[in-house]
């Protein structure tokens, strides 16, 4: 959330305090703190940004937030910014030994939860790791695409069902043996995925082909195909590799991916139309601002906020009142940015860093 203040810090300054870190702070940012839900406070020119705890409600933080500035702030129209640019995001990481996977860490705001995988995943690593000792050393975190959810249980369960597929036994000794040539953590090289391949019966080998490729416009006729399968993990991973692409080729993929009967498949979809960051989704994008998913109504009105028109506007008021707070603010935001003839920003996090540059060169 960002708060514009009637006061502006002296050029060039910014301050960015911790709920364990703070005693030098004015009286109102140590008074924020006090309030319950706040876990960090970002002060820079004459805004400042709240960082939340994942489960507190902004509605109450700010609530509470307005009584410690009063009339310091603006109205709520114009002068509080969602900065949660990760509404509803589940971080999933992948701990892994010269690219053979260990465990599993799950990280959705301050909460975090790792998962075991199956015996033959440590067998494989230390196989791999022969005499040497420095397997905990050379062991390291990678990023695998974000979930969407707040049952990290479940979500757990399904990304260890996938890596299970993904990593036969076979494809475990091929990683042992490449370790044993290349002494080091380069990669297999990726190889291509073939229609024929998406006609296997069974839903691992085809998410198995999948998540071994390196995605280029040229496979788009497969990862189509792959975007019909009648398993979710796998049409999920198959948008997931569409997005990567990242050229407007994708957009006719992705478009069709909305019409997924699955949230999670919509949402990635959703996704992949800001990273893009392509206007020409916008109609599509609209028609997303009355998603049954909360997830996917989310990143609709945060696209309009970026990169929305006056098209939107009408769409955006026939949404606002939606029973989700975080959703709804985002949506108000959406309609005051266009509405106002704001040019378009981006995410507040690049306004942030816009502003701090801005003021080190005034």
């Amino acid at each position: 959330m960002k708060l514009t203040l009637d006061e502006s810090l002296s050029s060039g300054k910014s301050n960015n305090y911790t709920k364990t870190d703070y005693a030098g702070a004015p009286e109102e940012i140590k008074e924020l703190f006090q309030i319950e839900g706040i876990k960090g406070v970002y002060h820079v020119a004459d805004f400042i940004a709240l960082e939340r705890e994942p489960k507190a409600k902004w509605e109450a933080v700010l609530q509470e937030a307005r009584k410690v500035f009063g009339e310091q702030t603006e109205s709520t129209s114009t002068g509080e910014h969602v900065i949660d640019e990760h509404y509803g995001e589940v971080t999933v990481q992948l701990q892994v030994y010269k690219n053979i996977p260990m465990q599993i860490k799950l990280v959705a705001g301050d909460e975090e939860k790792r998962v075991a995988l199956p015996e033959r995943f440590m067998e494989a690593a230390f196989t791999a790791a022969g005499d040497s000792e420095n397997i905990v050393t050379e062991r390291k975190w990678e990023e695998r695409s974000v979930r969407y959810g707040s049952d990290l249980d479940k979500i757990g369960e399904e990304v260890a069902e996938e890596i299970g597929a993904a990593y036969t036994k076979e494809r475990l000794n091929k990683l042992i043996e490449w370790s044993e040539v290349s002494g080091s953590n380069s990669r297999p090289e990726p190889y291509a995925v073939t229609l024929e391949m998406l006609d296997n019966p069974d839903w691992k080998a085809r998410f198995a082909a999948l998540d071994q490729m390196d995605p280029a416009e040229e496979d788009l006729e497969v990862l189509q195909k792959a975007m019909k399968d009648q398993k979710l993990s796998v049409r999920r991973l198959a948008v997931t590799l569409i997005g990567m692409i990242e050229t407007p080729a994708i957009l006719p993929y992705l478009y069709e991916a909305m019409n997924d009967k699955s949230a999670t498949v919509r949402r990635t979809a959703a996704d992949a139309f800001s990273d893009l960051g392509d206007a020409s989704a916008m109609d599509v994008v609209i028609e997303s601002l009355t998603d049954k998913s909360k997830l996917v109504r989310w990143r609709a009105a945060m696209f309009l906020y970026e990169l929305g028109d006056e098209r939107a506007i009408e769409p955006l008021k026939a949404a606002i009142g939606d029973s989700e707070f975080e959703v709804d603010m985002q949506m108000q935001l959406a309609l005051e940015r266009i509405a106002g003839g704001e040019e378009a920003k981006g995410s507040v996090w690049k306004q942030m860093t816009d502003s701090v540059r801005a003021s080190r060169e005034s």
